[in-house]
């Protein structure tokens, strides 16, 4: 009787161990599986952690370039803001030059029209004196 409940706990403890055995196959397959994966996607993120790299740098060039070209641009705005001051100011006077030009030119035609009639009038008077 100790013999067969040998052999039946030694048949069941083999079966287990097969069962055991079998389950440690199948988990080691998905282990397997699963580093194969877990490789793979590794590659990928490295892969997109490249590009992601080449992306931002592209984008701090492209960042780097509009930036300069912006304050490029300022600089410009504030030299022709500045000629366009002092072209405004240079307007301005030449404006009141104009003006005082214009009266001066006004009081010289008035000089030369008063000048004018005196000459007629001592023109004249040598006519009177002379015939």
């Amino acid at each position: 009787q100790i013999g067969l409940c040998v052999r039946a706990c030694v048949s069941t403890l083999t079966m287990d161990i097969e069962k055991a055995s079998a389950k440690i196959q199948g988990l080691e397959i998905s282990k397997d599986a699963s580093d194969r994966a877990l490789c793979e996607s590794i590659q990928s993120l490295s892969t997109s952690t490249k590009m992601l790299q080449e992306v931002q740098s592209q984008y701090n060039t492209e960042k780097k370039r509009l930036e300069d070209a912006l304050n490029g641009s300022r600089k410009q705005i504030e030299v022709l803001s500045e000629k366009l001051q002092k072209e405004e100011r240079e307007t301005a006077t030449l404006c009141l030059k104009i003006t005082s030009l214009e009266s001066a030119n006004l009081s010289l035609n008035n000089t030369i029209s008063t000048k004018r009639e005196e000459i007629g009038k001592l023109e004249a008077r040598v006519n009177t004196l002379t015939t």
